[in-house]
């Protein structure tokens, strides 16, 4: 079983979810439908194992701006652009129905991209 079963969703206001990401691509957009309450998503390929999900209907008159997920577009080598309310990241996709998930070192690498601090847990003690 693969460690890429992930998805990180990114509000507004820096904070985060990393939630199960289905391999069925249906269950995983009914699950960020729930998550954005909302009726239409689109997906944009950052990098081929990196999308990121919006809110289509998401506008400044209905949601704060996402700073976080612009930086992560402009790492990703895009122009400049305005995303507003939640966003979420997956991994790439690798058929019609099948969008890959993210591990946790990656959902990780994506905070940092955006500015989001996240200390890491400190390995246990031994005797």
């Amino acid at each position: 079983m693969s460690d890429a079963r992930f998805a990180l969703i990114l509000r507004p206001t820096g904070s985060f979810d990393v939630i199960d990401w289905p391999t069925d691509l249906t269950a995983g957009l009914s699950t960020l439908a729930q998550e954005f309450n909302a009726n239409a998503i689109a997906a944009l390929g950052l990098l081929p194992c990196v999308s990121m999900w919006t809110n289509v209907d998401a506008t400044p008159d209905t949601a704060p701006p996402n700073r976080f997920a612009g930086k992560i577009h402009c790492a990703a080598g895009y122009d400049d652009r305005n995303y507003y309310g939640a966003v979420a990241l997956t991994g790439g996709l690798t058929d019609a129905y099948t969008h890959t998930g993210l591990t946790l070192s990656g959902c990780h690498e994506l905070l940092k991209l955006a500015g989001i601090d996240v200390p890491t847990m400190p390995k246990p003690r031994t005797k």
